[in-house]
């Protein structure tokens, strides 16, 4: 799963490099290309005829009922043949509906990685959450962190029993993609720092107890089959993007462009939705 999710992620990078270090703009552009894919996989997976006609027949019930609104009976029967078209559309979509869950699913997650969170900035400090594994007594196991100039170690270890963990604060002190790195009992494990504005997945959590864990998190390499380390974190600020006259959440952002992107799909390549 590491290799499909490097692969994965690379993609992303090139469909996003020429953006730069413009991050809101490139979410734009992901976004718009989103739902112009959608829409097409969308059409190819379904039977458009079959919509079209469904939908042509929920629209001539709705016209019944209003050129028939002084007959209850007509018009509780087109409101139950407009519901049965409703149900007939709904069938004929559920197919393509299932093709599209699995690109979406890794669209989201690829978006969250670049856009949920800002790279830290040269002043700023953060967290770093080192997981260990159950029954590990973290106060008697040697953990040290040992960072480039980039990056300063900023505190002592704080050392939590239950669950065992141990945290470090840490202070950028430059911009760029600087590399950390832990050891606990002589395992070693490095993985970046992001201080600096790309289109670039912002890794800031991994664990080591999923198959998936590697598409789920992208960003942070896992962990050695004999760690006792099960699982890192470390923050970063949350990140907004500029919509029309505010600024709001990415998910927001990408509902709104890849709903345009879908709509242009639909006129230029005829697509019944």
């Amino acid at each position: 799963m590491n290799i499909i999710s490097t692969i994965i992620t690379k993609c992303f990078d090139l469909i996003l490099w020429p953006f730069g270090r413009h991050p809101s703009i490139g979410l734009i552009v992901l976004s718009l290309l989103t739902g112009i894919a959608l829409a097409i996989i969308f059409k190819y997976a379904s039977n458009q005829k079959r919509i079209r006609a469904a939908k042509d027949r929920f629209k001539a019930r709705i016209l019944e009922m209003r050129i028939y609104q002084d007959d209850f009976l007509s018009i509780v029967r087109s409101l139950f043949g407009a519901l049965w078209a409703n149900v007939f559309y709904l069938r004929h979509s559920f197919r393509p509906i299932l093709f599209l869950i699995v690109p979406v699913g890794i669209i989201v997650i690829q978006m969250d990685a670049r856009y949920a969170r800002r790279p830290l900035q040269p002043g700023e400090k953060t967290i770093l959450e080192l997981l260990l594994a159950p029954g590990v007594d973290p106060y008697s196991v040697e953990a040290s962190v040992s960072s480039v100039s980039g990056v300063r170690v900023d505190s002592r270890p704080v050392r939590i029993a239950d669950p065992p963990e141990i945290d470090w604060r840490l202070e950028v002190l430059e911009a760029g993609r600087h590399e950390i790195g832990v050891s606990v009992n002589g395992a070693r494990y490095v993985f970046p720092v992001i201080a600096e504005e790309k289109n670039r997945v912002i890794g800031h959590e991994r664990k080591a107890s999923s198959f998936w864990e590697p598409l789920i998190h992208p960003g942070l390499p896992s962990f050695s089959g004999d760690s006792q380390i099960v699982g890192v974190r470390i923050q970063y600020p949350s990140l907004s993007h500029p919509l029309l006259f505010w600024h709001t959440h990415w998910i927001v952002v990408l509902l709104f462009y890849s709903l345009v992107g879908a709509l242009v799909s639909k006129f230029l390549f005829k697509v019944e939705i």
